[in-house]
């Protein structure tokens, strides 16, 4: 066989994975990387910042269950990709991140872009290595891919050097390393499993909870399955929205029915972090008892008490509970409690009517999100960027597929929008792609549209412009005055044109009405859209217009 360099060598292990994208900035030392995408058929996409090539990483992973792959140089390019890596890291995204390094020769001269790497990659990582042979790239990237696939997944940094990728060798000398992970789903343990089944056969009001760990593990269909055997509402959250259709009469996608008053709770995948109050009440109810199941041992009884724990796999475990419970529930057992959890939402959609029917202006950002609803089909694919207007967004927008719904996720990271609607438009090219997006977390990586005109990836991003960081200004209003507000203000601005000037379609918007034949136009434009809504900076959820903040009620008790 000829001899090839080891950007081949990278790139052809990818490959063999399914790996078909990559997301990056060319740069000398990775040259060999871009050669070696025109012979294995691997699609490049060049971005405009080394942050948003990992986010699009990340998107991908999201959107098809599968890792997705970027690259990024030393230095200043590890740094700028720093808070992407962990992004992932604490979304549980499978994704590899090839890194270059210096040379040994270079190690304590003052080499451009000399720096520490590990120090700062190893925090924010799963797993970091260093391959310092050519033949054994493919061996590394297996390696990289087991650490970033097996268990909880996450983000896997793989250290290579300019001179061992573009160094060539024999490639019938290489490995190519098969079967490098296991295949079997780890099944929970059978008396756990039974004792949880007892729990849930118990429960007169019991409430199913799932996340990302479902998503990852395929096991929407299990979830499904178990919900109406048990006849227990479900709550999703995460990139868990959309394993179970959210119009499921049992799904409630990211809405708690019933949570505080629950019996018995199961967590499926989801850990019991902020977003959960960490288990505590007042969000529960402090007599549940709680099951928990989660492929990482760690996060079992992590801030509160479980009374039934089940390491192991979210498809095989649920699947395992299924068979315990089936033939011993019957129908209509929790009619009452189901209706009731119907009716709270019920009366939830009234009182959320007012806001999402306003024709104020600026307009609200409750009807905007209505609006936007009424645009999207079934298989669309959802995307949240933002402060407030990503609590304001999932109330309004429901997704019914797995990998449908991506949000800045559990880090709170800001800007990751633009990528991820990117990755998911090229995992799904025929299905709609909606961003919602905060105009302040527009600003991060507003640039990235110049990335998806050049790459003809069309999708559509509508701005909530009310010129204000408002997640950070409602609370200094009521905490300190009007008059003693400061750092806050942005201004609204035309980032419609800015879409424009880069090759895409821009609208601005300052009407509820017409917020609609906005939306239409510019899905039909073909091109990376914005459409930017004038909205009401003073609008908070659960604020009325004109109304004291909560917080100040809070601040001043």
């Amino acid at each position: 066989m000829a001899q090839v360099h080891g950007g081949r060598l990278v790139m052809k292990a990818l490959k063999q994975e399914g790996i078909d994208h990559l997301f990056g900035i060319v740069a000398v030392p990775i040259l060999p990387l871009y050669d070696a995408c025109l012979d294995e058929g691997i699609r490049n996409i060049d971005v405009r910042h080394e942050a948003a090539a990992v986010h699009m990483a990340d998107g991908w992973a999201r959107a098809t269950g599968r890792p997705g792959f970027a690259t990024v140089i030393s230095g200043p390019g590890v740094t700028n990709a720093l808070t992407a890596i962990a992004n992932a890291r604490d979304s549980g995204s499978p994704i590899v991140v090839l890194v270059t390094r210096g040379g040994h020769a270079a190690d304590q001269r003052g080499a451009m872009h000399d720096m520490d790497q590990d120090a700062v990659l190893k925090p924010v990582s799963k797993w970091v290595g260093t391959c310092h042979d050519t033949k054994r790239l493919p061996e590394y990237v297996a390696i990289a891919l087991r650490h970033a696939m097996s268990g909880r997944p996450g983000p896997a940094v793989l250290e290579v050097t300019g001179e061992v990728l573009s160094a060539k060798v024999e490639e019938d000398e290489v490995w190519y390393p098969r079967g490098y992970r296991p295949a079997a789903r780890p099944k929970g343990d059978p008396e756990q499993v039974r004792a949880a089944a007892e729990l849930l056969l118990r429960a007169e009001r019991p409430v199913v909870i799932g996340g990302s760990g479902i998503f990852y593990a395929q096991a929407g269909q299990e979830l499904q399955q178990l919900i109406e055997l048990v006849e227990a509402p479900l709550a999703l959250g995460w990139q868990g929205r959309g394993v179970v259709p959210e119009d499921h009469p049992l799904c409630f996608g990211p809405n708690r029915a019933g949570v505080r008053e629950a019996d018995v709770v199961l967590l499926a995948g989801t850990r019991l972090n902020y977003m959960l109050n960490y288990g505590q009440p007042p969000l529960f109810n402090p007599q549940a008892k709680f099951i928990q199941i989660d492929i990482q041992p760690e996060e079992i009884g992590r801030n509160r008490n479980i009374d039934v724990g089940i390491q192991g796999d979210a498809k095989a475990v649920l699947g395992q509970l299924i068979e315990e419970l089936r033939g011993n529930t019957r129908e209509g057992q929790h009619a009452g409690w189901i209706r009731e959890c119907q009716d709270y939402m019920r009366r939830r959609r009234e009182e959320m009517a007012t806001d999402a029917t306003s024709d104020a202006v600026p307009i609200h950002p409750a009807r905007l999100c209505n609006e936007i609803s009424g645009v999207l089909r079934r298989d669309a694919n959802v995307i949240m960027d933002g402060g407030e207007i990503t609590v304001f967004g999932p109330q309004y927008l429901r997704v019914h597929q797995p990998g449908h719904w991506m949000d800045n996720g559990p880090f709170g990271c800001l800007g990751p929008g633009t990528s991820f609607a990117i990755a998911a438009k090229l995992a799904r090219p025929q299905e709609q792609v909606l961003l919602l997006s905060g105009d302040g977390a527009f600003g991060f990586n507003a640039m990235e549209f110049d990335t998806a005109a050049r790459h003809h990836v069309p999708f559509v991003c509508v701005v909530g412009d009310n010129g204000v960081w408002a997640m950070e200004t409602h609370p200094q209003e009521a905490l300190y005055g009007k008059e003693r507000m400061i750092g806050g203000t942005m201004g609204v601005r035309d980032y419609h044109k800015m879409v424009e000037a880069m090759g895409g379609y821009g609208e601005y918007v300052e009407r509820p009405q017409d917020i609609r034949p906005a939306l239409e136009r510019a899905f039909a434009s073909g091109k990376p859209a914005c459409v930017n809504v004038a909205t009401d900076p003073a609008a908070a959820p659960g604020r009325r217009r004109g109304a004291r903040p909560a917080v100040a009620a809070a601040a001043t008790a």
